[in-house]
């Protein structure tokens, strides 16, 4: 067990792993709990996931990964779009990208030098 936490703590494969977790099981997982599929999608879409991908955003820029980590997330989730859901969810992949970049621009300074 302690060599998956050691595993998990490297900042790409926590990256991997909370992408795994929150497109391909929690999708899963929601309907144990019996709640209406628009709350369903609401809460994973929309918080969980728009949450998720400003976090490995923030997790690139921290770490300095490589910028195509941020694909990582909208690829899992594009591929359970494929398996589970209907094809609206493919409208989340663009937001999911952009609000990666958003999270790892945030902080970085840009100069424009004068002429």
């Amino acid at each position: 067990m302690s060599r998956i936490l050691n595993w998990v703590k490297v900042p790409r494969n926590s990256v991997i792993s909370w992408s795994i977790l929150i497109t391909l099981i929690l999708p899963w997982l929601f309907p144990l709990f019996h709640i209406s599929t628009a709350i369903r999608v609401g809460v994973l879409f929309i918080l969980i996931d728009m949450f998720s991908a400003w976090w490995i955003g923030k997790m690139i820029h921290r770490h300095h990964l490589a910028w195509w980590w941020l694909f990582v997330l909208p690829v899992l989730f594009a591929a359970m779009v494929f398996l589970r859901y209907q094809w609206y969810g493919y409208f989340f992949v663009p937001v999911y990208i952009l609000l990666s970049l958003l999270a790892m621009a945030k902080d970085q300074h840009f100069y424009i030098e004068s002429l």
